[in-house]
């Protein structure tokens, strides 16, 4: 049997479908209960349900066999997994967001804000400006609006929140997608398992 992690975030309705379409409906999820772990046998899984941000410690730890999360936090994270599928649906972007106008002109020291300090350090490398990172855990999108921030990294799906609050995404930094992220003992141990599963998602036409 499979242990494996979902995330109960944003991530957790793409996982569902992608393995619904694969003929693993986990209708284990739709009794109402406050579970956090629970047990399909006849999908040969055992899932645990947690935040999206612990599924890659989970996975690499060995506590899960495997898990969905998405990819930008699993940059973040930088945790020793592999990643043998990501799923088609459910994708989003890592932009840069501000006010409408333009990004900093060359030698501007400005703030930053966002949830991926990893992740906005290499980015800064990479321009022609500096800035001071500002790490938060929630509304991202305010602090440009309020002016704690020139910039925020953060991620956009349809920028319904940024035209809602008068910004705007001025620069994509890269595509984010939710993967299947599996433990690497866990994978020489259960192989086979493992193979049958990524030939149904496969198969199934929602991975890439």
């Amino acid at each position: 049997m499979i242990r494996l992690a979902l995330p109960k975030g944003r991530n957790l309705a793409t996982a569902r479908a992608a393995f619904r379409a694969a003929g693993m409906p986990l209708e284990v999820l739709d009794d109402g209960q406050r579970q956090l772990r629970l047990v399909s046998p006849e999908e040969g899984l055992e899932i645990l349900l947690l935040k999206d941000w612990d599924v890659p410690l989970y996975v690499q730890y060995g506590i899960a066999d495997c898990g969905v999360v998405g990819s930008d936090v699993l940059e973040e994270t930088a945790g020793d997994l592999l990643v043998p599928v990501r799923f088609r649906e459910g994708r989003s972007r890592l932009s840069l967001i501000g006010r409408p106008g333009s990004l900093p002109k060359e030698g501007s020291q400005i703030r930053l804000a966002t949830k991926y300090p990893r992740i906005a350090r290499n980015v800064l490398r990479e321009r022609p400006w500096g800035a001071e990172i500002l790490k938060l855990h929630g509304s991202i999108e305010l602090a440009p609006l309020l002016d704690l921030a020139e910039l925020a990294l953060d991620i956009v799906q349809t920028g319904r929140t940024l035209k809602e609050n008068h910004l705007q995404e001025l620069e994509v930094i890269r595509q984010v997608a939710a993967c299947l992220v599996v433990n690497r003992a866990s994978f020489q141990r259960l192989r086979g398992d493992f193979n049958r599963l990524f030939q149904s998602l496969e198969k199934a036409e929602v991975v890439t």
